[in-house]
């Protein structure tokens, strides 16, 4: 700040100003009365540094009761600050009663500073509110934080039980916030307005009754020639709430909904302007950063992503469980863990039994931390985790999607930058997956990074019904298992029809092979597809369960994993595990697994897929070696994970998180700016788009039935095939 400038501003004002008269407005509530005496009583050096002068107005003037408590402690009042007591001669109502208050602090050049009676001021306050409303000539209103205050309440985890309490969340959650943010709009019960708002445009407008949006029509009238709200975010002020106006004989919901109607009429824009407030990046940072408080039992809430997960089985996914299954033992003791997935996903994987609460990745929950595995596909999953996560991890997994051109696109490149831009820690799961994304995309410097071998303790690999290997005799037929999937560089179905062709007298198994009626004959971007040959078996993996993926490793002799590019490789840990001879290609990845592994002689490296057959003339042998030293497995990668994490979320900040919420929300604009134009507006069009949306919603509600969805797929794989034929 430029503190020249500061001065200046401070200078004018203090000439400029009278003072502050601080008024409060009493109606019946005797017991309000010592609570808030006393606490303004604590304030004396505040009233004092501002030139402040308390003036108590009394309007149940019938009402002996509040006189009586009043009067006892006036004199403690007046040892401590100047101040007045005013007794209407009649029921004014808090309305005209602050306006005797706004000519009053005309009058005299006085700023006016209105409190509830049900409020508390905590020390400090008062002369940091004032200070904040001089930084700028164009604020003309401001108020503290506050437990209890609409938009001025500090957006906590839990309700605080009391006084004390709310202090305490407010010191902690204030420590991080700036010294002032801009509002649409100020708040009643504790609020300071400059006087020459007041002497410009006058006080409340006295067509809203008793009260209620008095003070807003005031701040619009105010606003619509530039004069702001503002929050002081190091002053707080405790609330009690509704009980200035808890003894009227109308109902609160009436004069709401009576005044709001006045107050929309008059200011067509007051709705938009006061809800944009609420998805503003600096309102989100502040509903993030209380996600760093503990909860009444101490913890704070951590997530991991796993949204892009489906009911099925792969490497990522098998990552995702093996992280979680350890998580509890490495971050249970700071943190309550959940998952963020859907419900098909959590039952499929069984997390459950792992004791972690699955939360919906829509919900809009916060968490001081989410770690995600698996980079992002979709925009949606960066506006999710920007919302959500104070500090946010990513596993990025390898970078396949934008190195081979059937797959690549513009926007997954330029997602994936923006990620790696705004994410607070950058993992990878070996050094070659990092050097790679180094190569192809650009770190943003102060981005913390991790590689983190997944586990290579073989015990974690080891799937159900996996055995002894294989004896071999004179009449055994050698059983090689391919692994892969339809992708093209997993090179699954090239290398299993040429292991088929060259060893006739072999059985191949291409493990992740597609059904034969998936895919589009038609596609130029499609896989090729098995031959038809007696020695070659293709087997879909997506829907088998560990045990049936485990007896195709136990039947094997061998096990080719021929893909062209891993991240990690978890098919390799298997084999390992199961006992299996292992080929694949000599990338970086497996060669950082074979040294992880002890240099295992049962890993067999190759370079073509020529050179992979001519190793496989002979079959080998597994070969015993000694077992490796523990200390290598989930726990040591969750360790690490967790470390990283930790220190992302004490580097936390509000400029951080305002920064990267404001970069996502501007590209998401930008964005629906850039869509094409609507669709043709003409009647039938419409029509059609009616229709469209009817049908849509019968056919969710149809295909919910896994029966009916069966049915359905079953239908359309028969007439591709009838389509398949008649093109023949």
């Amino acid at each position: 700040m430029d503190t020249s400038r500061a001065a200046y501003a401070r200078q004018d004002e203090m000439e400029l100003s009278g003072g502050v008269l601080i008024a409060v407005s009493f109606y019946k509530n005797e017991q309000l009365v010592r609570p808030l005496l006393d606490s303004l009583i604590a304030s004396a050096a505040d009233i004092a540094a501002i030139g402040g002068e308390v003036l108590m107005y009394v309007d149940s003037p019938d009402y002996a009761p509040l006189i009586a408590a009043l009067e006892a402690v006036l004199p403690d009042a007046r040892a401590a600050f100047p101040c007045r007591l005013v007794v209407n001669s009649v029921n004014l109502g808090f309305v005209r009663t602050m306006n005797l208050a706004v000519a009053d602090a005309v009058a005299r050049r006085c700023d006016l500073l209105l409190l509830n009676s049900d409020t508390q001021v905590e020390p400090g306050a008062l002369a940091e509110m004032v200070r904040v409303m001089r930084l700028d000539h164009m604020t003309g209103f401001v108020n503290p934080r506050s437990d209890n205050a609409t938009l001025a309440t500090l957006p906590l985890r839990y309700v605080p039980a009391d006084r004390s309490g709310a202090r305490a969340a407010f010191g902690a959650l204030a420590a991080m916030l700036p010294e002032m943010s801009y509002v649409p709009t100020a708040v009643g019960f504790c609020m300071l307005i400059a006087w020459r708002v007041l002497a410009e445009f006058g006080g409340f407008d006295e067509v809203y009754g008793k009260g209620y949006n008095e003070e807003n029509d005031l701040v619009m009238r105010a606003g619509r020639c530039g004069f702001r709200a503002v929050l002081a975010n190091h002053a707080f002020v405790w609330h009690e709430g509704e009980q200035s106006f808890s003894t009227s004989a109308v109902d609160r919901s009436v004069w709401e909904r009576t005044n709001r109607a006045i107050l929309d009429e008059r200011y067509p824009e007051y709705g938009g302007y006061t809800a944009t407030h609420y998805h503003m990046p600096e309102t989100l940072a502040e509903h993030l950063l209380a996600a760093l408080l503990p909860d009444v039992d101490g913890k704070l809430d951590m997530a991991f992503d796993f949204s892009s997960f489906r009911a099925a089985h792969n490497g990522t996914f098998q990552a995702g469980r093996q992280l979680l299954a350890v998580a509890g033992a490495v971050w249970g003791d700071r943190y309550r863990l959940h998952v963020l997935c859907g419900e098909e996903v959590y039952a499929f994987h069984d997390y459950a039994a792992l004791g972690v609460e699955r939360v919906d990745p829509h919900s809009g929950r916060r968490f001081a931390a989410i770690f995600r595995v698996g980079q992002p596909y979709d925009w949606n999953v960066l506006q999710r985790l920007s919302n959500s996560g104070a500090a946010i991890g990513i596993y990025m997994l390898d970078t396949i999607s934008v190195d081979c051109p059937q797959l690549f696109s513009g926007f997954l490149q330029a997602m994936w930058q923006f990620t790696l831009d705004h994410v607070d820690l950058v993992a990878t799961q070996s050094r070659q997956t990092q050097a790679q994304f180094g190569l192809r995309f650009t770190m943003r410097p102060g981005t913390a990074e991790l590689v983190s071998l997944h586990s290579v303790d073989l015990a974690d690999y080891l799937l159900p019904g996996t055995g002894d290997p294989v004896p071999s005799t004179a009449d055994h037929a050698p059983r090689l298992l391919v692994l892969g999937n339809h992708f093209h560089h997993k090179y699954l179905m090239p290398t299993a029809n040429a292991l088929a062709r060259t060893y006739p007298e072999r059985i191949i198994v291409a493990l992740g092979a597609p059904l034969a009626d998936e895919g589009d004959a038609a596609d130029a971007t499609a896989v090729p597809a098995l031959d038809d040959v007696a020695n070659l078996i293709g087997v879909p993996v997506g829907k088998l369960s560990d045990a049936d993926i485990g007896a195709q490793y136990a039947a094997c002799d061998v096990v080719v994993f021929p893909s062209h590019a891993e991240g990690f490789g978890f098919p390799a840990l298997n084999a390992m595990a199961a006992r299996r001879p292992l080929f694949v290609r000599r990338l970086p990845v497996f060669e950082e697994l074979w040294h992880a592994l002890g240099q295992t002689p049962n890993m067999y490296f190759y370079d073509t897929t020529s050179e992979l057959i001519e190793l496989l003339g002979t079959v080998p042998a597994w070969i015993e070696t000694p077992k490796l030293a523990p200390g290598n497995g989930a726990l040591r990668s969750a360790h690490e994970i967790h470390d990283a994490m930790e220190a992302c979320v004490q580097r936390v900040s509000y400029e951080g998180l305002v920064g990267r919420l404001r970069a996502v929300q501007l590209s998401s604009a930008l964005a629906q700016e850039a869509a094409p134009p609507p669709p043709s507006d003409t009647d039938a069009a419409r029509a059609a788009r009616f229709i469209a949306v009817g049908v849509e919603k019968r056919m969710r509600r149809l295909l919910a039935s896994r029966l009916v969805y069966g049915a359905t797929r079953l239908v359309f794989r028969g007439s591709r095939l009838v389509r398949r034929g008649l093109r023949k």
